[in-house]
């Protein structure tokens, strides 16, 4: 099995990658920052590894590239397997550099700021 395949869980259908260990939906450019933040104990070529698969899964569309290409569940769809459920999220409404409002959210004041 491919490392990254056995730290991430593969949503297609939402086009995203889940760590199985932490629980948080990563895009493809995250994954490096991820792994070398939360998997340090994790062997350096494999984290390479698991960056190039993610990149792989982007080129080949079955991974989001950006925030806009995850298909996003209604609210009235069940929970998404593998991830907890959290009813306490911050969500940032102000506007981004480019206009957009920005989406960032967390589950703490200090996370948002």
């Amino acid at each position: 099995m491919h490392p990254f395949d056995h730290m991430f869980v593969q949503l297609r259908r939402y086009r995203v990658a889940v760590c199985s260990s932490c629980h948080y939906a990563v895009l493809p450019g995250s994954i490096k920052t991820h792994v070398n933040t939360h998997h340090r104990y994790l062997p350096a070529r494999q984290r390479q590894q698991m960056v190039g698969r993610a990149l792989e899964l982007e080129r080949q569309g079955i991974l989001a590239s950006s925030r806009d290409g995850i298909r996003f569940p209604n609210p009235e769809d069940a929970a998404v397997p593998g991830l907890p459920v959290f009813t306490d999220g911050k969500k940032c409404v102000l506007p981004g550099p480019d206009g957009q409002v920005c989406g960032h959210t967390r589950r703490t004041k200090r996370g948002i700021q």
